[in-house]
């Protein structure tokens, strides 16, 4: 199980972040977690009964022909009736339920980590009776799922207990006939009737299973369908970069771009130079594309036309690792993990020292808060840094850009969280970057833009 969900981890790198970023975070957390734990059924308690079942059939066969070949044969019809005709149809039957039951499991995941994680706004605005109406209706709903599949179970056991009864009365009846034969003695087929009701055993289990299996198939093919899914881009393009002649560092060249689902260009023909050295601020209206623009630079998407350069070279041609390791690429929010502040910063560098570190938070205007905490750089972070405030977590991702010091900076809003004077220190310290680097700042404030080399609107 454990490396299935290591495999499982690997495919969801690969999907991120543009496959990911439309993915249900509780769905996913019932897939690694329960789904993966179902499988265990089908490895723990699959197996074996199928294996006692075939060499009690086996034993049985050889038993039986040495009878009456008419008992061995009979014997195979009434144990391929129990333990393979009757799970087959017990399966059919709840399939579907099963595949329901994973999947309302997923969605009631998503509700409760949507709303813990606006609990305070639930309550601020009295929502709560609105959200336990919404809940309640998807806990009944699967509660439907989970009765019919007892149901189900139920109705499988009754089948089974049918089969045996008409099955036993059918070997009595031909006990019989090959007796007025004279093909067997009377000692001989009661024997083979005890032996043939008992062989039924291993072949009941046989028969449930198909009922127990219905989740486990169903969260088989939730985690394959994942496994299955693309990314979104891929190193296996063939691209040739002889006819590339612009010295820029970053090179835009005409791109438009759409997202999935969608016709409407959110870029059409854009087309933009960014030289090194140079401070290049981005500015305009809200879903204009600044955001998307610095994605597709990063190329988690592909662009629908146009192309990218970066060191005159087409992104495409650049291996996705070796791309992303000269970015450092900064969103409007920023991700914290469990652990300290020390550990949340080596996440940009593994082998930075704590003078490094120190640096880059005085560039981030966050040394002196983390020397005014009484552990200092070893200070807890709790789950997604709620012990922090919102500039306190922007400015951790901005010393995490500064030591990790890499050729390129995108940074989205980077300040939208600062007070004024820790801005304009974090400014200062982008402009310094900026005289043997390439830095592109998206913001909607002309104060921050202020600092930048030029401007461009979208």
């Amino acid at each position: 199980m454990a490396e299935i969900r290591v495999k499982l981890f690997k495919i969801m790198r690969k999907l991120a972040p543009a496959k990911m970023e439309n993915k249900n975070q509780g769905n996913l957390i019932s897939m690694i977690t329960s789904d993966i734990e179902l499988l265990e059924v089908f490895y723990a308690h699959t197996i074996s009964p199928v294996l006692i079942a075939f060499f009690t059939s086996i034993f049985l066969f050889l038993y039986f022909f040495q009878l009456n070949y008419i008992y061995a044969l009979y014997m195979l019809f009434a144990q391929f009736i129990v333990g393979i005709v009757v799970p087959y149809i017990a399966h059919k039957r709840s399939a579907k339920s099963g595949i329901e039951v994973r999947n309302k499991l997923g969605k009631l995941n998503d509700e409760f980590l949507d709303k813990l994680k606006g609990i305070r706004e639930i309550i601020q605005y009295s929502q709560g009776k609105k959200v336990l109406k919404k809940i309640d209706e998807i806990t009944s709903s699967l509660g439907e799922n989970q009765k019919d599949l007892r149901n189900k179970a139920s109705e499988v056991q009754m089948m089974v207990d049918s089969a045996i009864i008409i099955l036993s009365i059918a070997q009595l009846l031909l006990s019989l006939f090959l007796i007025s034969k004279g093909l067997v003695s009377v000692e001989a087929s009661i024997l083979a009737g005890v032996l043939q009701v008992g062989s039924f055993a291993p072949y009941i289990n046989l028969a449930a299973l198909g009922n127990i299996l219905a989740q486990t198939f169903a969260s088989g093919e939730r985690i394959l369908n994942l496994m299955d899914e693309k990314p979104a881009v891929s190193d296996n393009v063939s691209i040739v970069n002889d006819d590339i002649t612009e010295n820029d560092d970053i090179l835009i060249d005409n791109i438009s771009y759409s997202y999935e689902n969608t016709d409407n260009k959110i870029l059409k023909d854009f087309s933009l130079k960014i030289k090194k050295g140079q401070l290049t601020g981005i500015m305009g209206a809200s879903g204009c594309g600044k955001s998307t623009l610095l994605k597709l630079i990063m190329r988690f998407w592909d662009t629908d036309s146009g192309k990218i350069i970066l060191d005159r070279k087409n992104i495409k041609s650049i291996p996705l690792k070796n791309l992303y390791q000269k970015f450092n690429y900064m969103t409007q929010s920023t991700s914290l993990f469990i652990g300290n502040i020390r550990d949340n910063l080596l996440v940009a560098k593994a082998d930075a020292t704590d003078e490094e570190i120190y640096t880059a938070l005085k560039k981030a205007s966050f040394y002196e808060y983390v020397m005014s905490l009484p552990d200092k750089l070893d200070s807890v972070v709790e789950e997604g840094g709620k012990n922090f405030s919102g500039g306190e977590r922007q400015r951790i991702g901005l010393a995490r850009a500064f030591l990790a010091n890499r050729e390129f900076f995108l940074l989205d809003e980077p300040t939208s969280n600062l007070d004024i004077l820790n801005e304009a220190i974090i400014l200062k310290s982008l402009a310094d970057e900026a005289k043997d680097k390439t830095v592109i700042l998206v913001s909607h404030r002309e104060s921050t833009l202020s600092i930048c080399d030029n401007i461009f609107k979208i």
